[in-house]
């Protein structure tokens, strides 16, 4: 008797055991934890021999026509092939309605399409919070407490490309 009620408590600890596992597994599933976005694929290819604008440090892109609300593309360190890439959606409006704006480069005419800038920082339009480009897009002022929604970056020769 006694043997049978010490294997059923340790089937119910066990049962009990791998669903706190499951959960935390489940919870934990994004490599991201910043994930807050709709999917929207991302496969923008950017040719450096049209954008030398990207070859100089703290320099960015803005395509406003790609990912969710743009995606924003710093260089970070061009001889080790050094960029970020984050969507321009403010991680603070939950309905996807801010829009992280760059500065644009004075006396420069950029595309319909695209911004050019020489700024390190990205401010929402929304709630006016600032965000580091150069710094992982992490948040330093306002009310935003997320960093911004980066995207994967792949390098070769003269090519940079973003993908999700």
């Amino acid at each position: 008797m006694r043997i049978k009620m010490f294997r059923l408590k340790r089937a119910i600890y066990s049962k009990i055991a791998i669903s706190i596992v499951m959960i935390l597994l489940a919870s934990d599933c994004s490599k991201d934890q910043n994930t807050f976005l709709p999917y929207t694929r991302v496969n923008l290819r950017i040719s450096l021999v049209n954008f030398n604008h990207l070859k100089i440090p703290g320099n960015s892109i803005l395509f406003k026509n790609e990912g969710v609300k743009g995606i924003i593309v710093v260089c970070v360190n061009p001889d080790l092939n050094q960029y970020f890439a984050y969507d321009a959606c403010c991680p603070n409006e939950k309905d996807y309605s801010g829009v992280v704006e760059i500065q644009p480069v004075k006396n420069l005419t950029s595309p319909p399409t695209m911004i050019f800038s020489s700024d390190f920082f990205g401010i929402c339009n929304k709630c006016g919070s600032q965000f580091n480009l150069m710094g992982n897009g992490q948040p330093v002022k306002g009310p935003a407490i997320h960093y911004l929604q980066s995207y994967n970056i792949s390098t070769g020769f003269e090519i940079i490309t973003v993908i999700n």
